[in-house]
């Protein structure tokens, strides 16, 4: 796993190799980022045009109120509840290969795959009723 990032939200961990692992943890430790080092966007280069806009900025800075990304525009969410708000985004941005995309941002593959398990999860209904409440 040397090398891969892992997000942490309640007993979800995504490890950016595709593969997922639950756990559970008995004692947490904190450790304390200096938030001067943090930037507020990612590097220009790594980011695709089409999501480098001044509307684009608006988005994502509304994402990461919700909790939905990080600083660096990396999702906080399932891979299937992730794959809703990058189809939002790409809807409002009229990004048309939004997989591809969203795909080379988040370092993913078969995003398109992820999409269509959420459309059958339960709480897809009100989920993107919220983003398109809120990505707009």
């Amino acid at each position: 796993m040397a090398g891969n990032k892992v997000y942490v939200q309640g007993n979800y961990v995504d490890v950016h190799d595709n593969e997922v692992v639950n756990l559970s943890i008995d004692k947490v430790g904190m450790l304390r980022v200096d938030e001067a080092k943090v930037a507020d966007v990612p590097e220009t280069a790594d980011v695709p045009a089409e999501l480098d806009t001044p509307r684009a900025h608006e988005l994502w800075q509304k994402a990461m109120a919700q909790g939905w990304v990080d600083a660096a525009w990396q999702p906080l969410l399932s891979r299937p509840m992730a794959a809703l708000l990058a189809d939002r985004m790409a809807e409002v941005l009229g990004v048309s290969a939004k997989w591809k995309v969203f795909e080379q941002l988040w370092r993913r593959k078969n995003m398109r795959n992820d999409y269509n398990t959420a459309l059958s999860q339960q709480q897809c209904d009100d989920y993107m009723k919220k983003i398109k409440r809120i990505i707009s």
